[in-house]
């Protein structure tokens, strides 16, 4: 008995599974895409956890990244600032001698060259994509946001 039973469900499992997948998409549905860096793409750490945090948001929300607004949160943490309507990320490049700032131009981007092969960039975050696929590029930094260490307080007043 039970060996018929564990069968039928395995085959009910499978029939499940395949139609799932053979569906048609609809209309109505929004088109995920799959946002992961590239393999040979070497990032820091934060530049990955705003990449992490960025294709999170699209794809929890079903936007692209034209569309794409991002949250206070995101904002200050990552120290995004609007320009023109549009929200910049910005950090320093490390480059091969083939990478062409022209290129990052083009895709709205703007960088100062600090040396052969180091950049500092600024770019829009609609064209994020385009930016990780650049040639030339070897290692992204993105920038950190400055705070103010808290002052300990001097319990030590001087004696006039």
């Amino acid at each position: 008995m039970w060996k018929y039973l564990c069968t039928g469900l395995a085959i009910l499992a499978f029939t499940a599974c395949h139609t799932h997948k053979n569906m048609p998409k609809s209309d109505t549905s929004a088109e995920i895409t799959n946002y992961s860096l590239p393999e040979g793409l070497n990032v820091s750490a934060s530049f990955r956890m705003f990449w992490e945090a960025w294709s999170s948001d699209i794809e929890q929300h079903g936007q692209t990244p034209d569309e794409y607004i991002p949250s206070e949160l995101l904002k200050k943490r990552f120290s995004l600032r609007e320009q023109n309507g549009e929200y910049l990320l910005s950090g320093y490049l490390h480059t091969e001698k083939d990478f062409d700032p022209e290129a990052l131009s083009a895709i709205g981007g703007m960088c100062t060259a600090y040396g052969d092969s180091i950049y500092s960039f600024a770019i829009p975050l609609k064209s994020l994509t385009r930016f990780i696929a650049l040639p030339g590029i070897r290692y992204i930094e993105s920038a950190s946001p400055v705070r103010n260490r808290q002052q300990p307080m001097n319990t030590n007043k001087p004696k006039r």
